[in-house]
């Protein structure tokens, strides 16, 4: 079990005990509700799973942080609160090096906003559809634990909220210091596609086989 009074949260166990962790996010105006057959769906049977609600209302859900001109102040605030929440789970006895970040748009940049600046690397961090934040001097502020921070990103071709040229360009940025990186296009829109379950499940197998 989790506790957690920092985001209003939901705790799915594992079938059976287990130390793996995989922390979900949401994108924009959705919520953890989307998220609920996330075990079942991915086939992590041996995987606990925190889903989490973002701060800020937006329409019928919830929102990361603020539309620019407001997202670099946004995205900080939520990462010190994130940096809260996995410093609380150690204390709890989580693992880094056992956790996964799960993040779709929106909830994609803060994943991997915080595998860039956590102190700790992470088991792994999944991006379905997402972007990234770059700040002036953004190099000299990466932890150098985030190199040791393997990265599944996936992203479709069709996508016409955040087109993939920008991020495929922010991909090559973020290898360009080191990261590793492993890139999956398709020809799907801004959505995430159940063919993606399969090729989540079996990098995730494969960073915990490492």
């Amino acid at each position: 079990m989790i506790e957690t009074e920092l985001f209003k949260s939901h705790f799915i166990p594992s079938a059976r005990p287990s130390d793996k962790l995989m922390v979900v996010l949401h994108g924009k105006g959705d919520s953890l509700r989307a998220f609920k057959e996330f075990n079942a769906e991915l086939e992590l049977h041996d995987f606990n799973f925190l889903l989490l609600n973002a701060p800020k209302k937006f329409l019928d859900g919830y929102s990361w942080y603020g539309d620019p001109p407001f997202q670099k102040q946004g995205v900080l605030r939520i990462r010190e609160k994130m940096f809260r929440l996995l410093d609380d789970l150690q204390e709890q006895g989580w693992r880094m090096d056992r956790t996964f970040l799960f993040g779709f748009s929106q909830g994609c940049l803060v994943s991997t906003d915080i595998a860039l600046h956590y102190p700790k690397p992470l088991a792994g961090v999944v991006g379905v559809s997402g972007y990234f934040q770059f700040y002036p001097r953004w190099r000299q502020d990466i932890e150098p634990s985030a190199v040791n921070t393997p990265w599944l990103l996936t992203h479709g071709r069709k996508d016409d909220v955040l087109p993939i040229d920008d991020t495929k360009y922010g991909v090559e940025k973020l290898r360009s210091v080191g990261l590793k990186i492993e890139w999956l296009e398709s020809d799907k829109e801004h959505t995430f596609e159940e063919e993606e379950y399969p090729v989540i499940r079996r990098w995730v197998r494969r960073q915990l086989s490492r």
